[in-house]
């Protein structure tokens, strides 16, 4: 028997080659005849999260399968409520507990839909394959399929060698998104590999719907299973990871904060990912969830994909983007092989011992030398006095720099004086650049996106500016990573005026990541057992620094972030000017992957 892939824990194909006669319902079918035939239960929980970031409810799941019975039959048990699809001859049919349910209704208000859910979508005729589309580092069919009975449509990224749907939307008649559904993580359940988690996000209500599947059953006795010629990697995307992180820093750094402000999510995300990686039991799955990761088994692997992009970038030339990871542990100290391995295999870690114990001060001299040689001295003092100390035993240094020019760079004889508006009402004079251009704009309610592309477009710059000036307090409360990546954008001819600006900024973000839900590993009862077979080491500290200077040339940007380990630690529109003379946000990204590199806010250009 084939070893089948379970998709969205219950569909499963293996679609081998590709004919570019196949339409989107061929490709369907595929799926749809690779299904498991022996009958199984899958059971787990939907947990739905407001968009305040509170846990709404936690409901027990129960899935049954029998894709193989005369009559292929589907049952799903959310709470109380149940769901029943039969499919005659290829056609579902419905039956509710609840007779007021139908496909497309919420499940007890959750933003999931019993059509999310079933994916009985996969029997629903008239398929429309529409492009071809990287997802992670893989190639998507995309597939349009409309939902009956409804002018909406979902759109489906399913990965070309496997079968596997990695990301599915709906959309309404407009095509703007309602909501949208991707795996977090797949694991292997008695030989078969089930997506574990799923999210589904609302964008109306900002609500996230999780479903987490926790153990397979086959009702029959498991079957025989064989082994594929290769494992196949897991449906987890480092960029989405990095980029929610990003997010949900920025708006616990604005939270109680008016100031202009900048840093690296993916600095901060690989520092933690290389900690992550000694992390075991509640700890480890405090910072899964905290850092958006895919368990331990694909985040590694994932972020090695990630970085590798970024060499590349590197390697082609036009800007400057370096990226260096490194470990300073105390000489002597027994840190387990594996945990040295992993981060050389993964994140091509330098190893540098030193002597905390007795030299903390040359010690912590040396780890700044070596991110002020990585960033172009434009990160100093990373470590400060007094952070390090006889019991500090590991500290793991992430350094990220670039350096690039505009695409269209501006003209210095073009700057002039101009006011800039501020948040209390009162303005300052600021050097304000301009150009008339093609340029690439896309809107939102609230605010315009403008994208300005770096030389050889492999980096850009994004400008989030709200329409009213003092509107940038709703939009960072609006702000999301699905937001970002939906962004659609539309080339036109267009007046941009931008200020010159130059920041720095620095954060110890023990409290942060605290309050955002993994304060196991900053206590003694921390499980950092994967670095030294002991529960002695803990986190002291999460350091990060971010430089970054915007001028008519391009942008010069650099981030840092230290983690400290020892004991006892605690749709598109028209416009003819895009002028930025109010306080607005602002990302770098790495464009292939959608990787947010740098992320701030510009609230007085002249300080």
């Amino acid at each position: 028997m084939k070893k089948l892939l379970l998709l969205v824990c219950m569909l499963s194909a293996v679609v081998c080659g590709y004919a570019e006669s196949l339409t989107g319902d061929e490709i369907l079918a595929l799926v749809r005849s690779s299904l498991p035939s022996e009958p199984l239960k899958l059971t787990g929980s939907l947990k739905v999260k407001a968009a305040n970031g509170f846990t709404q409810a936690n409901l027990p799941v129960e899935m049954q399968l029998d894709w193989g019975a005369p009559m292929p039959t589907a049952s799903y048990r959310i709470d109380k409520e149940t769901l029943t699809i039969t499919w005659n001859n290829g056609v579902p049919a419905y039956a509710f507990s609840n007779p007021k349910n139908s496909p497309t209704s919420e499940i007890l208000n959750s933003g999931i839909t019993w059509a999310d859910l079933s994916f009985s979508v996969f029997w629903w005729p008239n398929a429309k394959l529409i492009s071809e589309e990287r997802k992670i580092n893989r190639e998507c069919y995309v597939v349009d399929v409309p939902v009956p009975n409804s002018k909406k449509t979902m759109r489906l990224w399913i990965e070309q060698k496997m079968g596997m749907l990695l990301e599915a939307k709906t959309m309404n008649a407009k095509q703007q998104e309602l909501s949208r559904l991707k795996i977090i993580s797949i694991k292997k359940m008695d030989g078969m590999w089930v997506a574990k988690d799923l999210e589904i996000s609302n964008q109306k209500t900002g609500t996230k719907t999780t479903l987490q599947i926790s153990d397979l059953e086959w009702l029959n006795g498991p079957p025989v299973m064989e082994e594929p010629e290769e494992e196949t990697e897991a449906a987890f995307d480092p960029a989405q990871s990095v980029n929610q992180l990003a997010v949900d820093l920025y708006k616990t750094l604005t939270a109680d904060n008016d100031e202009n402000l900048c840093f690296s999510p993916y600095s901060i995300s690989t520092a933690l990912a290389m900690t992550y990686a000694g992390a075991r039991n509640k700890t480890a799955e405090q910072m899964n969830e905290v850092l958006h990761f895919g368990g331990p088994e694909i985040t590694h692997p994932a972020f090695a994909y990630l970085r590798s992009t970024m060499d590349d970038i590197q390697k082609e030339g036009g800007i400057q983007l370096s990226i260096a990871n490194a470990l300073w542990p105390q000489k002597g100290y027994a840190f387990l092989p594996d945990f040295i391995a992993l981060t050389k295999k993964f994140y091509d870690s330098e190893i540098h011992p030193v002597d905390y114990k007795t030299d903390t001060e040359n010690a912590r001299q040396q780890i700044n030398a070596w991110v002020e040689n990585q960033t172009i001295n434009k990160i100093t003092n990373l470590v400060g006095k007094g952070i390090l100390d006889p019991l500090t035993r590991l500290v793991l240094v992430n350094a990220i720099y670039f350096k690039g020019d505009w695409a269209n760079p501006f003209k210095p004889d073009a700057t002039h004086p101009a006011p800039f508006y501020l948040a209390n009402g009162s303005t300052n004079n600021v050097p304000m650049m301009t150009q008339k251009e093609q340029f690439s704009l896309a809107e939102q309610e609230g605010f315009t996106a403008l994208k300005l592309p770096y030389d050889g477009d492999e980096l850009s710059m994004i400008i989030l500016l709200p329409k009213d000036v003092s509107g940038l307090e709703a939009l960072q409360t609006n702000i999301s990573a699905d937001l970002l990546a939906g962004l659609e954008y539309s080339l036109q001819e267009t007046q941009v005026y931008l200020p010159k600006f130059k920041l720095e900024s620095s954060f110890e973000l023990n409290k942060t990541m605290v309050e955002m839900g993994m304060p196991l590993a900053f206590s003694t009862d921390a499980d950092f057992s994967g670095l030294d077979g002991t529960h002695a080491l803990s986190i002291g500290e999460i350091l990060h620094k971010t430089f970054i200077d915007m001028s008519e040339e391009g942008t010069e940007a650099a981030a840092s972030t230290a983690v400290v380990m020892g004991f006892g630690s605690a749709a598109p529109i028209k416009t003819e000017e895009f002028i930025a003379d109010h306080p607005f946000l602002f990302i770098i990204r790495e464009n292939s992957t959608g990787t947010i590199l740098f992320m701030g806010r510009v609230m007085d250009p002249s300080k």
